[in-house]
């Protein structure tokens, strides 16, 4: 690709910072503003004119620095502080090597699909999932409910433990033994079954 040339570019600067309009980046593309630490190259702002996907049209902030927003002091109570909105594509909070973190007097999670497919909350971990509430933990699913493990399920209550089910089926791994008999000859629907009584 040819070097792009912008006759108009112009800048503003002091040994302490640049303002450029026009700025050619070191990958041959064209900022409408950059505005930049001059002791630090790292550290910018730019509103990108050209480029490829994402970057045609878009806003770069770069900041070797923590990067903090703080708004709302005067915000009625039900209007949003601070409001992020992805109007097509994804929306990635991302820290590869630290710690995500989601706080406030309540947390409100919301997957509104519009098919069979989506409307999705998919939460998963390499080692562990903690669910702990200081007063209740109700879980509700109006098709089904499955809890599985490889290993152990525990299901305790220290005080009680109530079970309910319009019709509950249990087995153990002696109910499905080779006979199908189990190791004291079965249920007594499958002995019927098996005109045994």
């Amino acid at each position: 690709m040819a070097q792009k040339i912008n006759y108009e570019q112009l800048r503003y600067g002091t040994k302490d910072g640049e303002l450029k309009f026009g700025h050619l980046t070191a990958d041959n593309q064209i900022d409408a503003v950059l505005l930049r630490n001059f002791y630090n190259y790292t550290h910018y702002i730019e509103m990108c004119r050209t480029g490829d996907d994402h970057r045609k049209d878009g806003t770069i902030i770069r900041a070797p620095g923590s990067c903090q927003i703080r708004a709302g002091d005067n915000c009625p109570k039900d209007i949003p502080g601070v409001y992020i909105e992805a109007v097509s594509g994804d929306l990635i909070l991302r820290a590869p090597s630290g710690r995500v973190r989601i706080e406030g007097q309540n947390v409100d999670i919301n997957a509104s699909g519009f098919d069979g497919e989506s409307g999705v909350v998919d939460i998963s971990a390499n080692e562990k999932i903690i669910l702990d509430a200081g007063q209740i933990v109700d879980i509700k699913g109006k098709v089904g409910l499955k809890i599985f493990s490889e290993g152990t399920v525990d299901c305790i209550g220290r005080q009680v433990l109530n079970m309910y089910g319009g019709m509950i089926d249990c087995a153990d791994a002696a109910c499905t033994s080779k006979t199908s008999l189990g190791s004291k000859g079965g249920s007594a629907n499958e002995l019927k079954n098996k005109s045994i009584i």
